[in-house]
This record gives structure tokens, sequence and C-alpha cells, in this order.
């Protein structure tokens, strides 16, 4: 018999693979056996750092294809990196806290602090210049401690790498030195906390950009927060829609598709033109092309575990949700695997230990320059009383980029500088490559409330609503205002009604769907006929059964001619090049 899941000594074998933690130092070498679920090698990990709040965590690895991937804890761990070579997995924040200060231990805030300082360093924790001046200025408080003339010369900021290459100047190392002046007193975990408080008012904080194009084919990334979903199209943020307004988010193929509902009185916009309507809830659907199938089934997993993770009461509540299925292939599948967010909240009040002790690691620092004397030498991040079973040791990888941040759905920019002697900089996502100045103010999120003394533009809306009716148009993308006066003074123009896409109510998203299932079932109906005709067509030039009825059919004079102008000389050609399947 055919072995589908392999023998049970097989599923006993040991596995090598290599965890890369946020610090990117000391990495560990972890042996799993193929059968232990993707849960076991999250736990292994967790309680090698000594962490119990857990829950905000995740293991992400690169497949065969370069597709990036959390590793879901309810698979096997040997299925999901099967092929993945070498077996690479990078220990990184996949839930970002509204609040980090709920977060109760130190050391969970602390793992925290490190993504955040790694997505600033890398662009994806986009802001003002002044704020990120003054996060940068944290990071330095936390890791030197107060400003000392004598120990920090001129100059000491250069050799912290806190920005992107291009953005990092002398005249914003000069800003962080000062601000940096300003924060004695602070003592390491003092100023991570102010950084995290800072950190979580950013509008970027927790994005994780994934690369789309609209209806447009405009670059853009998306990400999916605790908020909602939101996109950036280069420095600003172009479209933002909370979990509230999002009623369903699925995706066909290589179309990510989201739901919005709105109830009355709210407003949305179509590039820079106001579309109101106020009589009735409104339906309609937002569309971003992705650049494989892959990558837009990644995008909606990533998505639907934010929605639930932040937005369900309890983790029992969660569906199962199924999205992208096809007449040739099988739908995605997918269900919250773990706790959601209260209940994480409400388990940290019943956690009773002593503070772990942890060390505290330095910044990226660059290769190229000299360190000065007051940087600390990097150690690693690991808790002091951690568990001795796990050994740490270098990966064959060590001196490639880690495959992490190497996915095929961003397109990435390696750096050639050094953490230290060997081990290479983990390359990260950016969300914007250019050097304009943030600046979030341009997309500010217009509110039904803002929507005041518009009824002539509602009355414009409903004398062009059936031109809206287009179910044909299903790409729609809708842009945030700019601001309220820009809301209040845009005119709905009468050409509007030619590049809306689906904004309608429910019922026409409904017909959309029915067309495409009829296409489907037509199709399956036209092939299943065509082999029954085939099957009755064989049955009837071939059969010698004794039976009046079918002697009578192949005596009529229709069906000799068939077989001898058409159905003879077919089944001899066929004789002659596959002998094998015709008996003679």
């Amino acid at each position: 018999m055919f072995k589908r899941f392999g023998s049970k000594t097989d599923m006993l074998q040991e596995v090598p693979c290599t965890i890369r933690f946020l610090d990117d130092v000391e990495p560990l070498q972890v042996n799993f056996q193929k059968s232990v679920s993707g849960q076991w090698l999250i736990d292994h990990v967790c309680t090698h750092l000594n962490l119990v709040e857990k829950d905000y965590f995740g293991l992400r690895y690169v497949d065969e294809d370069k597709q990036r991937h959390w590793l879901d804890p309810k698979r096997p761990a040997f299925r999901q990196l099967k092929g993945t070579k070498p077996m690479v997995l990078c220990f990184r924040v996949k839930f970002y806290p509204p609040d980090p200060m709920k977060v109760k231990e130190e050391i969970t805030r602390y793992f925290l602090f490190l993504q955040l300082r790694r997505d600033l360093h890398h662009g994806r924790l986009l802001c003002y210049p002044p704020d990120g001046n003054l996060l940068a200025a944290y990071i330095i408080q936390s890791e030197l401690g107060d400003y000392d003339p004598e120990d920090h010369k001129a100059g000491y900021v250069s050799d912290f790498r806190l920005f992107p290459t291009t953005k990092q100047t002398k005249e914003v190392e000069q800003r962080v030195e000062e601000l940096h002046k300003t924060m004695g007193g602070q003592v390491p975990a003092d100023a991570e906390s102010n950084f995290l408080k800072k950190a979580c008012t950013i509008e970027t904080y927790g994005v994780d950009p994934h690369v789309v194009r609209d209806r447009k084919d405009t670059h853009m990334y998306l990400g999916a927060t605790h908020q909602g979903i939101v996109t950036f199209e280069g420095n600003k943020r172009k479209h933002f829609y909370t979990w509230a307004t999002i009623q369903k988010v699925s995706y066909d193929g290589k179309m990510f598709l989201v739901q919005i509902v709105n109830t009355p009185g709210a407003v949305q916009t179509e590039d820079e033109d106001t579309i109101v309507i106020n009589n009735k809830r409104t339906k309609f659907v937002v569309g971003f092309k992705c650049p494989t199938t892959a990558a837009c089934r990644h995008l909606w997993k990533c998505a639907v575990e934010q929605q639930q993770f932040f937005t369900l009461s309890a983790s029992s509540q969660a569906p199962r949700l199924k999205a992208g299925g096809g007449l040739f292939h099988r739908a995605s599948k997918f269900r919250l695997s773990g706790r959601c967010q209260r209940e994480v909240l409400a388990d940290s009040d019943s956690i009773r230990r002593e503070t772990p002790k942890l060390f505290r690691s330095a910044s990226f620092t660059s290769g190229s320059r000299s360190r000065p004397n007051s940087v600390v030498k990097k150690t690693n991040t690991l808790p002091h009383n951690r568990s001795p079973e796990p050994e740490t040791v270098k990966s064959e990888g060590e001196n490639q980029d880690s495959q992490d941040e190497t996915a095929n759905s961003i397109p990435l920019e390696i750096s050639g500088d050094q953490l230290d002697d060997t081990i290479l900089e983990e390359p990260e996502v950016s969300i914007s490559t250019g050097n304009a100045p943030y600046d979030p103010e341009q997309t500010t999120v217009l509110t039904a409330d803002d929507a005041s003394d518009l009824e002539a533009k509602i009355r414009d809306a409903e004398k062009e609503r059936e031109e809206w009716r287009n179910p044909g148009l299903t790409n729609h993308v809708n842009e945030v205002p700019a601001s309220k006066d820009e809301a209040d003074s845009t005119a709905v123009p009468p050409g509007v009604a030619e590049e809306v896409a689906t904004l309608v109510d429910s019922d026409i998203p409904t017909k959309t769907r029915r067309g495409a299932g009829c296409c489907k079932i037509l199709t399956v109906s036209f092939i299943l006929s065509f082999i029954l005709l085939l099957a009755v067509i064989l049955f009837v030039m071939e059969a010698t059964v004794d039976n009046d009825f079918l002697g009578e059919v192949q005596g009529r004079p229709e069906v000799v001619d068939f077989k001898e102008h058409y159905y003879s000389p077919a089944r001899n050609y066929m004789v002659d090049k596959v002998g094998f399947l015709f008996k003679t």
C-alpha cells in the first residue's frame, strides 16, 4: 500500500531548523520531529526566551517559491517547511497591541520594542521627521544612558543605524543628539516605555506592507492592523477602512477584495470626487491586485487573522472562512488558531512570577564606522534565566541574508552594511523608498460627522444612482479625502459614473456573484454532457447485446451511414495509433 503520511519511524525522525531573533545575533538551532505541530515549535522558542505572553508573536518563513508565510500553529511544522532550504524561521511580532502599556510583563514589551526598532530602521514605521528623531533619541537613551560630554563625543549617533540609509543624514543625527541631551534620568525601561507610547500613535504602527496595485495600476502598499485595512502610496496614506465598516474580506485569483458597508450618513470617496449616499445602507467592493495568487492568499490570511484577533470577544466565536475557490482549484480555508486579544489581556492578569531578567542588546551599528567607547557591545536579548535545554549555535546560513524578508509579495532593498563581522543585516520592507517627508495630514479620515451642508450633493448623487448601478465594474478603489474642507467643497462631476466601480446596494454584488456561478455551472454541464454523449455513441456503435430496441437503433439508415462514413474511419485510425485501446 501507498504510504501517504510516512511510517511511524519516519515521523519520529528529527529535522534541524534555525531560528533568528529580533536582534539578529546568536541564532538558535532547533531539532524537531516531523510529527510535531507548529505550536510545539512556537512554544519551544517562547520557552527558550522565557516569554509567557506569546500570543503577540509568531514564526515567519519563506517557502521554495519565495513567498512569506506565518507558521500555522495547528498544522505539522515539517509539512509547512518541507522544501524550504535552508529551514530558517524568524521570530517576529505578529499582532501589534493597540496599547503596548497594557502588556503586563516588561520582557514582552521589550521584544515589541525590538520589533519597532527594526521597523523604524527599515522604513516600515514611517512618520514625521520630528517623531522619528524623538523615537531615535529614546533608542539612544535606552542603550547609552544619560548624555555625558566626556564619553559621547560629537557624532556619536552616527555609529547607530536608526533610520534607512538615505534618511539618516548628519542633520538628523545632530537633532537626535540634541534630543538625547534632554532625556537625563530615564533608565532603559523608562526610555523604552516612552518609545512604545509614542510609536503606537503613529499611522504606520503595526503595518506589515504588501505590494498591491489599484484599478489605475498605481503601485501601493497595503497592510492590516488592529484598526483595519490601510494603504499607502508614496509617503502618504491613501485609504483607510476600519474593521467596523468591513463586512467581508476575500480574494479571487490575484484580486484582494474588501466588502465595505456604510450606515446612512456615511461618506466615501472616489479619487478626489466625493460621493454621498445618505438615505439608506450602502455596500460596495474595493479591489486590489497582488503580484501572484500566492501573495494574494497570504494577504487574505493576514487580514482575516488580524480582524479576528482584534475584534472577537472569544476565540470560540471565530468562524471558518473560505475564499479563492474556483472551478479547477480548491478554496482556501482559515480559522483563528489561537486566542483573541481580549482573552490574552484577561489571562495576563493571572500571571504570577518574578520579573524575568533580560540583557538588552545594542542597536544596529554601522560596521564601516568606529564605535564609540560608550557603545555597549551587542549581546543576546535572551533573558538571563532562560531555559538551559536548547543550545544556541551558529547556523549554516549565518553569512547569508535572512530569507524572512525576501519574499515576493514585497520588493525589498538589501543593505550591504553588517551588524557585526559575521552576520549580515536582515533586509526589511520599506513602505516608501523616496526621500519626501511623511505628511499624514493629507489623508485625514473623513467621518460622518464631518459631512455637513451636503444636501445638494445628496440630491445629485441620487440622480446619478442608476448610472452607478453597473455590476460589471468590480475593481473599485476608494480614496480617503484630504480633509474636511476638501470633502465639503468637492462636487460630484458628471463623468464620475464611468470611473466608479461597484457602489451599490447589496443586491448588485449578489447578481455579480450569481453570474460568475452560472458560468461555472454551464461549463461543468457542457463537459459532463459531452462525456455522456460520447459514452452513448460508443455504446450504440460497439454494443452486441441481443436487444430489440438496441438492434432497431443500430439498423436505422442514419446510424448505419454515420458508422460507415465517420465512426469506423475514426475508430480504425485510433486502433492503428493506439492498438491496445480497442480490440478488433
